[in-house]
């Protein structure tokens, strides 16, 4: 598994890839991460016209020179790479897949790696220096901003209705 951290990978995105004899595959898209360590395993790199396709790649063996990333494998290698959902997590499956076209087989998703160092402390006493100072200072800052307040009144509608249907009586043949 590449040991790269996800803020390198993430930084490759839309850079220039190639295959091992310097053809033009694309540009990287898409990352996927392993689904067991959350680590980034696989790049897809956008081919074709318009970059529309997209050609999926292990990270592991990829060599950065001079801002162009360089694959370990043949672009028609590349390019009969198994189609993956670019909306969906890579799966144990599609990972093994991958693992196979790409010649890792059944360690693709269980490839592990150790890294062991030893660092020494020196503890000792240093001198305290001031190396520079801050200052905190609050003020008042006026902004003018606009908005949108509702407004409500009551009003006093006359509504004109036609006379109900059948008699209708004067006021004057009223009898009391």
């Amino acid at each position: 598994m590449d040991e790269r951290d996800l803020d390198t990978v993430l930084g490759w995105r839309g850079r220039p890839v190639v295959d091992r004899s310097g053809e033009s595959l694309g540009k990287v898209g898409e990352l996927y991460l392993d689904e067991e360590t959350d680590r980034p395993a696989y790049a897809g790199v956008r081919t074709g016209l318009f970059g529309r396709k997209e050609a999926i790649v292990p990270l592991a063996g990829i060599e950065d020179r001079e801002g162009t990333l360089v694959v370990p494998y043949d672009a028609e290698h590349v390019r009969a790479a198994p189609s993956l959902d670019p909306d969906a997590a890579l799966d144990p499956e599609e990972a093994e897949r991958l693992g196979e076209h790409y010649g890792r087989g059944e360690q693709t998703t269980r490839e592990t790696e150790m890294v062991r160092s030893e660092e020494e402390a020196h503890v000792g006493k240093t001198e305290m220096r001031p190396t520079h100072r801050v200052r905190i200072r609050k003020v008042r800052v006026t902004e003018d901003e606009k908005v949108s307040v509702p407004v409500r009144r009551e009003e006093i509608r006359l509504e004109h209705e036609p006379p109900p249907e059948g008699r209708i009586e004067r006021v004057e043949d009223v009898e009391e």
